[in-house]
């Protein structure tokens, strides 16, 4: 019977230490593809451009990143804000196929099919996204503002969705990269925290198991 109570509060104190190492951790921040392009999160300011990329029914987290700088067109800014892209065969990235290599499943040698492309968007910061009456290439991004990409499917022109995300540039963008601490130290208080709580779970079960066996006894 004893060991059945070891075992049991094995269970429980590795999955005690799981749901401390988890909340540890916090949440992960999707980055895009291209190395050396673009920040993760909203532009902090009107310097740059804030690109944010809805796979909606492909599947995946929604990107935002931030194209930092004037941007010559929506192109450009895809592209510095890190994004890897596909454009459709003869037009180029005139017409967009593939985001984040995403359709997979497209060949992207002609133009893609109406009910599976991807929409572009554009808005200010605090506004509402407007579905873009020029092509990505054609577009002029004014200073802080924001540029969407979603992707459709089974739908028409008229149905394409915007983006998920609301065009509001958020400050909590960043929390994910700032260091845990609760001072200015950078003293990492959180990790620290979470050590203290391990060993304590780790202690009073083995109080309680030690107590039992001994009852046992």
């Amino acid at each position: 019977m004893r060991f059945v109570h070891a075992r049991h509060w094995g269970r429980v104190l590795a999955g005690c230490a799981l749901l401390v190492a988890t909340g540890l951790g916090g949440a992960s921040s999707a980055s895009a593809t291209t190395p050396g392009k673009g920040t993760d999160g909203y532009c902090q300011d009107d310097n740059g451009v804030t690109v944010i990329v809805d796979f909606q029914g492909l599947g995946g987290e929604t990107l935002i990143r931030c194209a930092p700088g004037k941007q010559e067109n929506g192109v450009t800014a895809l592209q510095n804000a890190g994004f890897e892209l596909t454009g459709a065969g003869k037009y180029g990235l005139a017409v967009m196929c593939k985001i984040e290599g995403k359709p997979a499943d497209q060949t992207c040698t002609g133009m893609p099919p109406e009910k599976a492309s991807w929409s572009f968007w554009t808005a200010t910061n605090g506004g509402k996204w407007e579905s873009a009456q020029v092509g990505a290439q054609s577009w002029k991004p004014p200073a802080g503002a924001f540029e969407g990409w979603s992707f459709a499917i089974g739908k028409s022109y008229a149905e394409y969705p915007p983006p998920r995300t609301e065009p509001v540039r958020r400050a909590v963008a960043y929390v994910n990269h700032a260091p845990a601490s609760t001072s200015d130290s950078g003293f990492p208080w959180g990790v620290v925290i979470g050590i203290v709580v391990v060993v304590l779970l780790v202690v009073a079960g083995t109080v309680v198991a030690v107590r039992r066996r001994r009852a046992a006894e």
